[in-house]
């Protein structure tokens, strides 16, 4: 009876996208006896999104209290991935957060307010800990904070997934997603990059679940949702050690002496990793507007806010060349006031989404993926998300297509 009643509630759920929140979303619901067909629009693994990588910073300390506390359902879901699988995803090296005043302020007030650690260095203290920040004068850290090991996290949940039965399909878009009368979904694909695959073809699922990043917007324009999504590429760039004469001091800008950082004033946001497989990264969270479908073609624009980046390195860390070593490119997807859009349809509950991560998005992947596997599956979800709902921006929905 127990197996009949299980079988009953087992659902087919579409996920569409294979990024962090498409496969964080898909291992909860196979671990919950779903049946998952993931669908991704290019070959996997790829570099035209936003969740490729080396690495992500991830962390308590936030600004706004609400993404603070859901990363306390994120941390512990990362590592129990990294318990199942073997695999080290997490380094553990701290996160400063540094700059104005008002902002050293706001991440202590929410992280003493929720009871989650932190440390005041200053002078002295934060010259000794790490050395490399001694030009600052005041820094709050959040010691539980630290780098996710971003590509080795995607490759651990893609075997996760295949492990726990479920279905894989790369180099196959998703035209429309067109709700059924009897309540199923039905989704329109197309071949993307294989001959194999030219031919259209349709796949039938009983909910599904958006998590297609810079595409969401079109995605979601054919369901009738208008939502202020705005594509920008970002250039991560990295920073080599000046060595003069060999006599450079080596090694602490490794994960041992110094944490990733945090830095906003009334000018800048600027964020920074170790030294790790590249050199130091050094990165702001803006860059040109784009298309998702033609970015190639404009990947040989020169690095956005390159002179703000260089004059920061040069005032910061002079002994980083300040000319960056390599660079990478990187998708957002911003909303008005960065954060992220987390919902269901309003006239289809069985369609659920999540997008404009404003990069930001990657820690917070398992915490996400549980949450849409509740939503996907006719559950309310176990906390509440109004605070990432998409009606706290006006005109969000411009027609219900029933």
């Amino acid at each position: 009876a127990a197996a009949a009643q299980q079988q009953q509630r087992q659902q087919h759920v579409a996920v569409v996208g294979c990024g962090v929140n498409g496969l964080c979303t898909a291992w909860q619901l196979l671990e919950r006896g779903h049946r998952v067909t993931l669908l991704e629009q290019f070959p996997v693994p790829h570099s035209r999104g936003s969740s490729h990588g080396h690495s992500r910073i991830t962390r308590y300390a936030y600004k706004e209290a609400e993404y603070a506390r859901l990363m306390r359902r994120a941390f512990p879901l990362w590592s129990r991935l990294e318990s199942l699988s073997g695999q080290r995803l997490f380094i553990n090296c701290g996160m400063a957060s540094l700059g104005s005043g008002a902002y050293l302020r706001n991440i202590s007030e929410v992280l003493e307010s929720n009871s989650m650690p932190l440390e005041r260095l200053s002078g002295q203290s934060l010259a000794s800990r790490f050395p490399r920040l001694a030009g600052f004068r005041d820094c709050v850290l959040d010691p539980s904070a630290g780098i996710l090991l971003a590509d080795r996290c995607l490759q651990t949940l893609r075997s996760r997934v295949a492990q726990l039965g479920g279905r894989l399909r790369d180099c196959v878009r998703v035209t429309a997603i067109e709700p059924q009368p009897d309540g199923s979904v039905r989704l329109r694909l197309s071949g993307s990059g294989t001959a194999a695959a030219a031919s259209a073809e349709e796949l039938t699922a009983d909910s599904v679940v958006l998590a297609a990043g810079a595409w969401a917007g079109q995605l979601l324009s054919g369901l009738g949702l208008d939502l202020p999504l705005r594509p920008i590429g970002v250039t991560a760039m990295y920073w080599r050690l000046r060595r003069a004469d060999g006599a450079a001091v080596t090694g602490d800008f490794r994960p041992e002496k110094f944490p990733t950082f945090v830095y906003e004033d009334e000018k800048l946001h600027v964020y920074g990793l170790p030294e790790l497989e590249y050199p130091d990264m050094i990165c702001m969270h803006d860059g040109p507007d784009l298309d998702p479908d033609i970015r190639e073609s404009r990947e040989q624009r020169e690095p956005y806010y390159l002179p703000e980046l260089a004059d920061f390195v040069k005032r910061w860390f002079p002994d980083l060349v300040p000319e960056p070593a390599v660079t990478e490119k990187c998708i957002y997807t911003l909303t008005p006031d960065s954060g992220l859009i987390v919902d269901r349809h309003p006239s289809h509950r069985n369609i659920v989404f999540v997008c404009g991560c404003s990069g930001h998005g990657f820690k917070l992947g398992p915490a996400i993926g549980q949450l849409l596997s509740e939503m996907a599956t006719g559950q309310p979800p176990s906390q509440d998300l109004a605070f990432m709902s998409a009606g706290r921006f006006k005109h969000g929905v411009t027609s219900a297509k029933l």
